[in-house]
């Protein structure tokens, strides 16, 4: 991989790639200090010291993953941070907190009455705060940067970092149970199933890995190989693991014994939705078209649906429309954040373990930060409907069918650039969306209609979550909201894709 370290000079040892990086981190994020136009804190520092490796099991292949030790990570009680209580126009009531970094956040956890959200791109910090006053209750300092989403399972929560490690904390305390480094660098967040964490990574073969390891100890059951990363995570239902990797292809696994079902190339832009033991995934098609007397290639997306041998069952893709949103967009404003962020971490161009030709070919994505931020069209399956967030429109299918149910089209002012809408949370007959344009919108799942909007005034790409009431997101710029709902059902979508496994 490239790095602002020249190649024969390199030491590429876990630890003094940690500490190199926790260099980067501090000094390059002025350059996005200037693209965002918000202040960023002094880092904290976690204590230094020596990286403990010890060897994987000899059944694990290369690169599957070291356990580390404590030398670099600490745990602190009640840290301050800046919360803020607000009231939108419609009088509802919120919080919001401002994060050390000012960094874009994932799609946090909200989980008996906790609230876990790690730092953003490029931060070292996983945080847990009070779900009902946003009110810090303890901060893990990461031995390495840009935590992923938070998955909660059992009393436990497992992300991982960017940069290279596999964490799984005790929910309530905060303390380590256990630490993997896997490899650098890692874009999509793990899912939890069955007291089992799935979780993809480069192995030392310079391929990927899929690797399924136990909940409580980081034991190890077993290890794929796929061809690349997964797009925002793996999928756990039914006793198996599906993943889409960057390239477009989709992969079926056996939970338990890790034998592989099917592994078939598609075209694949999202992350798949398992209902019924099919499989329903957003899929790219190209078309060649004459403009002004020259050949352009013109991109579409519509949802496909694959049988359990994972074949391709509908021939004509549903609510298939052109997708601009797929192509690069190399002069935009959120392109220019996302080569920022890549260089805060000390990526001068693009690593060659993250495989990113493959993500700019199929998705339009061409930086390490925009694939770990990426969610594509991935549809949400609920009682038989299939909503998904397609450029600027939001639409619901029959699932057996295909059929368009409604298709509702979203207006939003200053998009910096990017795909405009997270894919849609559903909670007691209601989705909502985020949006680049930095509102949260709610409509009526089963109408399209647009209930309300509340513009919290910075972009948001992240799938929100909805909790006892309550809807919690973050931003581009490093702020958690939390904002009552309106709805006292309003409840159950507790993380990105609903649940630990990603398959509400």
């Amino acid at each position: 991989m490239t790095r602002n370290t020249p190649r024969n000079t390199r030491n590429t040892s876990p630890a003094s790639r940690v500490m190199r990086r926790k260099f980067l981190i501090v000094l390059l994020p002025l350059v996005l200090i200037a693209l965002v136009g918000s202040e960023t804190d002094d880092p904290l520092t976690p204590e230094s010291g020596e990286m403990q490796v010890i060897e994987p099991v000899p059944q694990v292949a290369s690169g599957a993953g070291d356990l580390i030790g404590d030398g670099m990570e600490s745990l602190e009680r009640n840290p301050e941070l800046d919360v803020k209580t607000f009231t939108a126009k419609d009088g509802r009531k919120g919080w919001k907190v401002k994060l050390e970094r000012s960094l874009p956040l994932p799609t946090p956890a909200v989980v008996d009455g906790r609230v876990y959200v790690g730092g953003g791109f490029g931060s070292y910090e996983f945080y847990a705060l009070d779900a009902s006053s946003g009110k810090p209750l303890w901060l893990f300092h990461c031995a390495d940067d840009g935590p992923t989403a938070a998955v909660v399972s059992k009393g436990y929560v497992a992300f991982n970092t960017e940069s290279c490690i596999l964490y799984v904390l005790d929910a309530k305390t905060g303390k380590k149970i256990w630490g993997r480094w896997l490899g650098d660098p890692l874009m999509s967040q793990p899912a939890i199933a069955e007291e089992r964490v799935v979780m993809a990574y480069p192995d030392q073969r310079g391929g990927h890995s899929l690797a399924c390891m136990g909940l409580r100890d980081g034991s190890q059951y077993w290890t794929q190989s796929i061809p690349g990363e997964v797009i925002t995570a793996p999928v756990i239902a039914e006793g198996k693991v599906y993943a889409t990797t960057l390239e477009g292809s989709v992969h079926c696994f056996d939970l338990s014994t890790g034998k592989k079902i099917f592994s078939k190339e598609h075209q694949a832009t999202s992350a798949p939705w398992v209902w019924r033991g099919e499989i329903y995934v957003s899929l790219r098609e190209d078309s060649e078209r004459v403009v002004g007397g020259e050949s352009k290639t013109v991109r579409t997306e519509g949802q496909g649906r694959l049988t359990k041998a994972g074949l391709r069952d509908n021939k004509t893709l549903w609510a298939k429309q052109e997708a601009e949103y797929l192509n690069v967009e190399s002069g935009s404003r959120y392109a220019s954040e996302q080569a920022a962020l890549d260089a805060s971490v000390g990526f001068t161009s693009a690593p060659s373990a993250a495989k990113l030709a493959q993500s700019e070919a199929n998705l339009g994505i061409a930086s390490v930060s925009g694939v770990w931020a990426y969610q594509g069209s991935r549809p949400t399956l609920i009682h038989g409907v299939s909503y998904s967030s397609m450029g600027d429109t939001l639409k619901a299918l029959e699932a057996e069918s295909g059929k368009v149910i409604w298709t509702s089209y979203i207006q939003i002012k200053d998009s910096p650039g990017g795909r405009p809408f997270s894919p849609p949370s559903y909670a007691a007959g209601k989705l909502y969306i985020g949006a680049v344009s930095g509102e949260i919108i709610c409509l009526d799942a089963e109408t399209g209609h647009e209930l309300w909007r509340y513009a919290c005034g910075e972009p948001i790409r992240f799938q929100p979550a909805i909790a006892e009431g309550s809807i919690y997101w973050g931003t581009d710029y490093g702020s958690l909201f939390c904002l009552d709902a309106k709805d006292r059902n309003a409840h159950g979508w507790l993380m990105w894709g609903g649940n630990a496994q990603h398959n509400f």
